[in-house]
């Protein structure tokens, strides 16, 4: 397989030749050194073409199929989004690399570039994984090299468990409109992630609970609705031909996180104007509140778990840290009432 280098206004070019046939392509560089290396690159994909009749298969021909035909369906919306980032983040990595020469050198410097938190490395890291193996799958590459790394390197810290305040939590539902109000008010009684409160359909309502179509794990769960949580719902007006719970004209509440950050940093300003106390917080903090709440009114850590739709106990353990010691045996040894019952 006769090959050659040559240049055209700077840019080198590779010159292959299969059968008698010319192959030519832009190296897309103009340092030698650098062309030599894509030479050899190109001279190994041709070569694959030849005896294996398929061209050799480039990360973002990958990315493209795998974000295209497979992940709409296998996750969750707010996950699929979230791996669609990851994807652009190590595009400028492996945008070019052909699959079957990713190894540990790439997936070593996308777990250890600087500028990112070890999260966001942990999070990149499974996306490019789950690509990897769809292209096993494809027959693309014989092996996933990213679900082989040790990613105890990268450890991710969690944040300190914040637990809003009942004062904190009502000077900032005082400042937002009708039905943002009241929906920051149900995530405070439910413990229902910000997608599940703000997607909240008329059609997951039961009497007394709720059913989670579009879970973050992609699990449906059951949620109990108590007192509170269910005159949440009673005082909101239903739409006419909308079937959000706590919509904004007509549809559903878009842009939630925005909006609530803005409402804190407001609530934080007033309170330092009337110079009282104001602990800012997220809106995930208000699910620490609901399962600290639920355990001290007597709930049992088990059901919680499965309210929270927590894969394992383990992850629902932190907050008994939060409960004295007659709180923490009730909420082990209470018995459970079994919410996927409900």
């Amino acid at each position: 397989m006769p090959a050659n280098l040559y240049r055209r206004g700077g840019t080198w070019y590779a010159r292959v030749q299969i059968s008698g046939t010319d192959l030519r392509r832009s190296l897309r560089t103009r340092d030698r050194s650098e062309a030599l290396s894509r030479l050899r690159a190109f001279v190994a994909a041709a070569a694959r073409e030849r005896f294996t009749g398929e061209p050799q298969r480039r990360w973002k021909d990958a990315a493209h199929r795998y974000t295209t035909e497979i992940l709409p369906a296998s996750v969750a919306p707010t996950t699929a989004t979230r791996y669609m980032c990851s994807v652009r983040q190590v595009d400028h990595i492996l945008r070019d690399t052909f699959v079957d020469a990713i190894g540990r050198r790439e997936i070593a410097r996308i777990a250890h570039r600087a500028g990112v938190s070890n999260a966001t490395r942990r999070r990149d890291l499974t996306a490019v994984s789950r690509v990897l193996t769809a292209c096993v799958a494809w027959g693309w590459r014989d092996d996933n090299p990213a679900r082989a790394y040790d990613r105890s390197l990268i450890r991710e810290r969690r944040a300190a468990l914040v637990l809003p305040s009942e004062a904190d939590i009502g000077a900032v539902v005082a400042l937002a409109p009708g039905n943002l109000a009241r929906l920051i008010r149900f995530a405070q009684y439910t413990g229902m992630r910000q997608e599940e409160v703000a997607s909240l359909e008329r059609g997951q309502l039961r009497d007394d609970a709720l059913d989670v179509w579009r879970a973050k794990s992609g699990r449906p769960r059951v949620v109990p609705l108590d007192e509170r949580a269910a005159g949440t719902i009673a005082g909101t007006a239903q739409a006419l031909h909308s079937q959000f719970v706590f919509h904004h004209a007509g549809g559903r509440y878009r842009n939630v996180a925005s909006r609530f950050r803005a409402l804190v940093r407001r609530a934080g300003a007033t309170a330092k104007r009337e110079k009282r106390p104001f602990k800012p917080f997220r809106f995930h903090d208000l699910r620490h509140w609901y399962a600290v709440d639920y355990l001290r009114r007597g709930g049992n850590i088990y059901d919680l778990a499965a309210i929270l739709g927590h894969s394992s106990v383990k992850t629902t353990e932190i907050y008994l840290a939060h409960l004295d010691a007659s709180e923490q045996r009730r909420a082990k040894h209470s018995p459970a009432q079994n919410p996927a019952q409900l």
